[in-house]
């Protein structure tokens, strides 16, 4: 082959030589740009970041974290991360605390917990407000019991009790609080009414006001219904009803109508003697209602007689001119009345007799021979009958003040 055949034939070679490695170049950066469009669609949905993280750089965060959440303060502890409240131990108090008071005497009552740890009740008083912590007022009581008695008591005062259980080293659980005045909490009162002729004026009038005393009654100790008697007498006397309280207001005023309306004709409650003299016979009617009405618990009770005349009165042993004798003396009488703790509030008169010209204040308003009148010795009250009839005083307004006078009021304190 000559030269020139030579080199025409290596430069055919050459050319073809260059278009494959073209085509080899083109191939493969289209293959590239393929994958380059896949790789794109499979992460369009993971974040993209320039910047590449390494494997000991993600050691090195860790640890960063880890010491960062070893020196975090405990002011930057969340709330949810705080304990509260409830987290802490709550001591138990005593429950169902109540005061039971009487004129005399104040009970109180509870239940000790049962929580692990409980050692002792503390019971503190006050007279003026409930104590807060076991040392704020008087402690009168420590121990396991679940009662406690205030036997030195002033009636009408208050007292503040606060009752704590305590746990030793834990403390004392938050107080529990009741509180008492020594009054009596409930009423029993008996009219024992003079129904002779010459009460007729009055006597419609102290049937009205049986009924709004009654109303007083009523709204003043609410929990009971009052338990009200009555005794009439005349030279004789009779307690009605067995002795027994009236179940409601319209039969005691029935049963005063009755009677003040059977002797308007001048008879006795029992006999069929009449009566013709003025003196009439407050003391036996006074005893028997001391002595035979079914009273209740004098500790917890107020007892009441509302006692009305207009004249005085004969004492044992003698006779009304009915032939009538008397049963008791004063000193009898007054005796009783004080044994069962009544008081008396009497409605009298001062001028009596049948020229109305004697003097019948002793026994009501003043001494009787050198002894204390009625009311003063039961610790009661009286009232100048007159008055009444004028109208310049109600009853009701009389016997509803004396009530509020002597409810918190011990019967040895007169």
């Amino acid at each position: 082959m000559s030269t020139r055949q030579f080199f025409f034939t290596f430069l055919i070679v050459l050319i073809f030589s260059g278009c494959a490695v073209d085509e080899n170049l083109a191939f493969d950066e289209s293959s590239k740009n393929d994958s380059s469009v896949d790789l794109e669609q499979d992460d369009k949905s993971l974040p993209v970041s320039d910047e590449v993280i390494t494997d000991s750089e993600v050691e090195d965060n860790e640890v960063e974290d880890k010491e960062a959440a070893d020196n975090t303060s405990d002011s930057e502890i969340t709330d949810e991360e705080e304990p509260s409240d409830d987290d802490q131990v709550k001591l138990e108090g005593v429950i169902g605390l109540s005061a039971d008071s009487s004129i005399d005497s104040i009970d109180l009552i509870w239940k000790n917990p049962t929580m692990e740890g409980f050692e002792k009740v503390v019971v503190v008083l006050d007279n003026d407000a409930y104590a807060q912590t076991p040392v704020d007022g008087t402690e009168v009581y420590s121990g396991t019991d679940e009662t406690y008695s205030e036997t030195t008591v002033e009636a009408g005062k208050n007292y503040f009790y606060s009752v704590f259980a305590c746990y030793g080293d834990l403390g004392c659980s938050d107080p529990s609080y009741v509180s008492a005045q020594p009054c009596y909490s409930q009423l029993d009162v008996v009219f024992v009414m003079d129904v002779s002729t010459t009460m007729r004026d009055i006597l419609a009038d102290l049937e009205n006001e049986i009924g709004l005393v009654w109303d007083f009654v009523e709204g003043k100790f609410p929990d009971e219904t009052p338990h009200f008697g009555l005794s009439v007498f005349v030279d004789d006397y009779l307690l009605t009803n067995s002795g027994q309280p009236f179940s409601t207001v319209q039969e005691i005023k029935t049963e005063f109508n009755n009677w003040y309306t059977h002797t308007s004709t001048n008879e006795q409650t029992q006999s069929t003697a009449s009566n013709m003299d003025w003196p009439e016979n407050s003391l036996d009617a006074l005893a028997v209602s001391a002595t035979d009405f079914n009273w209740r618990d004098s500790d917890k009770t107020l007892r009441i007689v509302i006692h009305a005349t207009d004249d005085t009165f004969l004492e044992k042993p003698n006779k009304f001119d009915s032939d009538i004798a008397v049963e008791h003396t004063y000193d009898e009488t007054v005796a009783l009345l004080v044994q069962e703790k009544v008081r008396v509030g009497a409605f009298a008169a001062k001028i009596g007799g049948f020229s109305q010209d004697v003097d019948v204040e002793p026994g009501f308003f003043t001494d009787y021979n050198s002894k204390p009148s009625i009311p003063q010795a039961t610790g009661g009250e009286v009232y100048f009958i007159e008055d009444v009839k004028d109208g310049t005083i109600h009853m009701y307004d009389s016997v509803n003040t004396f009530i509020e006078n002597v409810m918190c009021r011990g019967y040895d304190d007169k």
